[in-house]
């Protein structure tokens, strides 16, 4: 519950900026990990209840996108990994209902770490075909692409 809440009150502080400064605010950029083992994708099952997402979120000031990565699937999932490839850019204007986001995704490897769960949902395993029509955002797209070998560029 308390990651709806936060999702809710971040997305209504940012429409009300968007309002005061005329719509001349960049969107929050955000970034993810596809990371793979043995025919299953590591994912978020969200304690928000929208769904399954891949590991990921906000870029902080003080951080590159990739910095970001490591740190939200180290905080997500209890997993260190390394970054090997770009799966894509999504820009989507509806891409996240709670506010103007674009994402960054990556393809990942993990190289030490244990899974744990974390505030944003329950860490776990599943075959990309028991999560379509439950995934969050447009992380299905996301993944569909990383699936492909496609990278997007929206």
């Amino acid at each position: 519950m308390k990651e709806k809440i936060k999702g809710a009150l971040a997305g209504f502080i940012f429409r009300i900026i968007a309002l005061l400064t005329f719509g001349q605010i960049s969107p929050i950029l955000s970034a993810c990990a596809i990371i793979e083992q043995d025919g299953k994708v590591l994912l978020i099952d969200r304690s928000d209840g929208l769904g399954y997402t891949i590991p990921g979120g906000v870029v902080r000031y003080n951080e590159t996108v990739e910095q970001c990565v490591l740190r939200e699937v180290r905080e997500e999932t209890g997993f260190t990994v390394i970054i090997n490839g770009l799966v894509g850019v999504y820009s989507a204007l509806k891409r996240d209902p709670r506010f103007r986001a674009a994402s960054i995704a990556y393809k990942g490897t993990i190289i030490a770490g244990t899974a744990q769960d974390s505030g944003e949902g329950k860490t776990c395993w599943r075959e990309p075909g028991e999560v379509f029509g439950r995934m969050a955002f447009d992380c299905e797209d996301m993944l569909k692409d990383y699936l492909s070998g496609r990278q997007s560029l929206s």
